[in-house]
């Protein structure tokens, strides 16, 4: 068996220099391929002035290592379009934008921007910009706890009159106990009469009896934080009225119409079950007055992103199945205000589509595979140039290994694919205004940059123009995507990413023919998820030092229709096993990658199948690298913030309003899905990390 060529311990203690070059140089790769700023928010405006010129304000997320931790950066820049081309006319310094939680500008006056502020755990404040100068900040810190700025809960929304905003933030905290300080106060009155059960609030100085009572958190991402409210804030006064949420409901993702609130709001009992990556919980889209009276549920379901069209006379939503697996294909729903009914836009799609096929009304274009977008983006709507009024809604959504872009003409029931899906790139969009979308683009070698799109009716349909905006970086690593295995004509499928050639990056592990290059298999966790053609820094960092990197898409991943996703139900122990195993073997008969230097690397549920692989096939792996597996399904399903996803897997009855015991034959059936059974089996090097906060894979 051949050796990784890096520096022998037999050196001896006292680090010498060449494993000190050693360790420097992954260093340096991998902080060069986790350096790279992502995109996490854009938005663009034409000039009113300039129509050809089209302002564009961004945040990016970057790690910052010096100091141990990621920064939000903003950014700013002028673009002029002519002659099919987009030229960068000016550009700001970045700003670091770290304690902005979220931004909404007016839609009465866009110049008019308001902002969440978070500087610390105990300041908050809520400030009111215009044209770039500070005219009102309101410190909120005693009004509510931390503000909700995620894609689950997370809130800002303007009133349609421009005088009130709406968030999420923790509801307040109950008072906690403490000395009475006010010397009249604690006199004794001496007056005579009843006493009564009906105290409310914390009284002579003992703490509220409320604050006791069991709230839990919404599990991971969220720990410790208390489930959120809705706060109303008063752009003039600068009052903050909380809003009660709903009995046994938590509030986000409030939009505003022109009188009401729409908001989801997710239904739980006194345990909540973890949320983020979720979309298969029980939830229903509410509106209320902006005091919090005339609480109304819409529509229940699992449901998600409500967004409400421009004319104000509908709301489009996502939809998913409820239980079951925690991703899969959703269907787009929109609900007429005045008629009080719901319409199906853009159904469940259970095989990609072989042709152009017009179900239920809307017409949905040739290998369609369904609607795989986790959250809508929060400016979603386009305002094309001679026909203004007409809605366009326009999202980005796995497409089998990557991620397109869709425009959905809710007049013509149309749904329109904008961004090739040819195996080149992953699309994202940020938002929209007018006839203008902004998006990133990205590949697994290559970091995200900007992409703007400029949208024109064209035969009929829509059809957007894209300009890349930004130099992506040029590296020799490449990539491809490989169907099935060998002639296998499964729903399988993967992304190599690999060095075509060895040299001084590549010297400590692979300097010879490609099939002599080591592999590193990475399948995804989940097991409903997806890896796409977007910048993957593991796998690019992996590439630089050597590596042949396959991703694999093995079935039950998203993009590939909703049967794809139901195969992988009560097979999650043997399906995907078998075609990580298939995909890895096809590398090596391709002479892609030494079979004799092949480590694997997963997280989560593909920690879970290298833990089983790594006692089912003991020998295959040089070395395996576990990220808080699951190795035990019964003592997860026992301590997890999702215990569903224990029995859904597995095909086992699970219901929310009655969560099941786990019972001696439910442990047995997970007992013999479990890793640990194997334990015995496993000879192969393996490095488990652990994470102490881990709610999904608690380590026991």
């Amino acid at each position: 068996m051949s050796e990784f060529n890096s520096p022998s311990a037999s050196s001896g203690n006292n680090n010498s220099q060449a494993s000190v070059d050693f360790v420097r140089h992954v260093r340096k790769t991998f902080e060069a391929a986790y350096g790279a700023p992502t995109f996490i928010a854009a938005a663009a405006r034409r000039s009113a002035d300039q129509p050809s010129v089209v302002s564009i304000a961004y945040t990016t997320s970057q790690r910052d290592f010096a100091s141990d931790r990621k920064r939000k950066v903003a950014g700013h820049m002028a673009l002029a379009f002519s002659d099919n081309s987009a030229t960068v006319l000016a550009k700001s310094p970045p700003a670091d934008a770290s304690s902005v939680v979220m931004s909404q500008p007016s839609p009465v006056d866009s110049s008019l921007v308001a902002v969440l502020r978070s500087a610390s755990k105990l300041e908050r404040t809520v400030e009111i910009w215009h044209d770039g100068a500070l005219v009102k900040s309101v410190d909120v810190s005693k009004a509510h706890g931390d503000f909700y700025g995620d894609s689950t809960f997370g809130s800002l929304a303007w009133s349609a009159d421009g005088s009130s905003i709406v968030y999420a933030a923790e509801k307040p905290e109950y008072d906690k106990a403490h000395p009475e300080t006010d010397t009249m106060a604690v006199q004794d009155s001496g007056t005579d009469g009843d006493i009564t059960d009906d105290i409310v609030g914390g009284v002579a100085g003992i703490a509220d009896p409320r604050r006791y009572e069991f709230d839990g958190d919404w599990g991971e991402t969220f720990n410790g934080k208390r489930p959120p409210a809705l706060a109303v804030f008063n752009v003039s006064s600068g009052a903050v009225q909380i809003l009660p949420p709903p009995d046994g409901v938590s509030p986000g993702q409030a939009q505003c119409l022109a009188d009401r609130i729409v908001f989801t709001g997710y239904k739980h009992a006194v345990r909540k079950h973890g949320i983020v990556y979720c979309q298969n919980r029980p939830t229903g889209i509410y509106t209320c007055y902006f005091d919090g009276k005339g609480v109304r549920c819409l529509f229940s379901g699992s449901v998600r992103s409500p967004r409400i069209t421009p004319s104000g006379k509908g709301i489009v939503f996502l939809s998913t199945t409820l239980g079951g697996p925690h991703a899969s294909t959703s269907e787009l729903l929109y609900y007429d205000i005045a008629a009080e009914s719901v319409t199906t836009l853009v159904p469940i799609i259970d095989q990609p589509l072989s042709e152009l096929q017009t179900i239920g009304g809307t017409q949905l274009p040739a290998g369609f595979v369904g609607i795989y977008a986790d959250q809508l983006p929060t400016e979603p709507w386009m305002h094309i140039a001679d026909d203004s009024a007409r809605e366009v809604l326009v999202f980005s959504s796995i497409w089998r290994s990557t991620v397109a872009v869709l425009t959905l003409d809710l007049e013509a029931r149309t749904l329109s694919l904008q961004t090739p899906v040819n195996n080149t790139c992953d699309n994202v969009v940020l938002g929209a205004a007018g006839d203008i979308v902004v998006g990133k683009r990205s590949t697994p070698a290559q970091p995200e940059v900007l992409m703007v799109g400029e949208a024109a009716w064209h035969d009929g349909g829509i059809a957007v123009q894209w300009y890349g905006i930004g130099a992506s970086g040029s590296n020799s690593t490449k990539w491809q995507v490989i169907h099935g295995s060998c002639g296998d004509t499964s729903r399988l499928e993967s992304i190599f990413i690999y060095p075509p050639v060895a040299g001084q990056e590549t010297r400590y592990f692979w300097s010879g023919s490609a099939a002599t290059r080591p592999l590193a298999v990475v399948p995804h966790g989940g097991p409903h998820s997806t890896y796409t053609l977007a910048y993957n820094a593991l796998a690019a960092g992996l590439a630089r030092l050597g590596f042949g990197v396959l991703l694999v898409n093995f079935t039950g991943s998203l993009g590939f229709g909703q049967d794809a996703v139901l195969a992988q139900i009560g097979q999650m122990d043997t399906l995907s096993i078998d075609e990580i195993q298939a995909a890895a073997a096809d590398i090596h008969a391709r002479g892609h990658g030494d079979a004799q230097r092949t480590v694997y690397v997963g997280g989560s549920y593909s920690g879970y199948t290298g833990a089983l692989l790594a006692g089912l096939v003991p020998g295959f792996y040089r070395a395996i690298v576990l990220r808080n597996p699951v190795i035990s399904v019964g003592e997860n399903a026992a301590m997890s913030d999702i215990p569903d996803w224990n029995y859904a897997e597995l095909d086992l009855p699970y219901t929310f309003e009655s969560p099941p015991e786990l019972t001696p034959q439910a442990f047995a059936a997970m007992w013999r899905a479990s890793p640990s059974r194997l334990v015995d089996k496993v000879s192969d090097p393996m490095l488990l990390l652990l994470g102490a906060s881990d709610r999904r894979v608690p380590p026991a």
